[in-house]
């Protein structure tokens, strides 16, 4: 049992000074290593740019959403403005009154 313990701890040691670095299976595939990690680092980086595009996305879809109420907000107000009835109670508080007969055209002579 002693043996175990005293192999387990040596074993540790020589993970934790990075003496297994040196061994030629390690050197021979590390190439490939380098590969992997750097495609992990990618990944890593493709995933975090995704997630904040994802968030720029919704926040611009919120606002896009704000501004069509605020559009159909201001497209009502105008279209009560420019009912006739409210026309004729802005232009009655300027003095002003809607005649009663229908208004006059004036023709232009033909020059012939």
């Amino acid at each position: 049992m002693n043996y175990l313990n005293h192999r387990n701890i040596r074993a540790l040691k020589g993970i934790l000074r990075g003496s297994f670095l040196g061994h030629p299976t390690i050197l021979k595939n590390l190439p490939f290593i380098l590969y992997l990690t750097t495609l992990a680092i990618i990944q890593i980086w493709a995933a975090h740019r995704a997630e904040s595009n994802v968030r720029m996305i919704s926040k611009k879809t919120i606002e896009i959403n704000e501004l069509e109420s605020q559009y159909l907000e201001s497209k009502s107000i105008l279209m009560k403005m420019e009912q006739e009835s409210s026309v004729q109670m802005r232009a009655k508080k300027l003095g002003l009154i809607s005649l009663a007969k229908a208004p006059i055209t004036i023709q232009k002579p033909n020059d012939d």
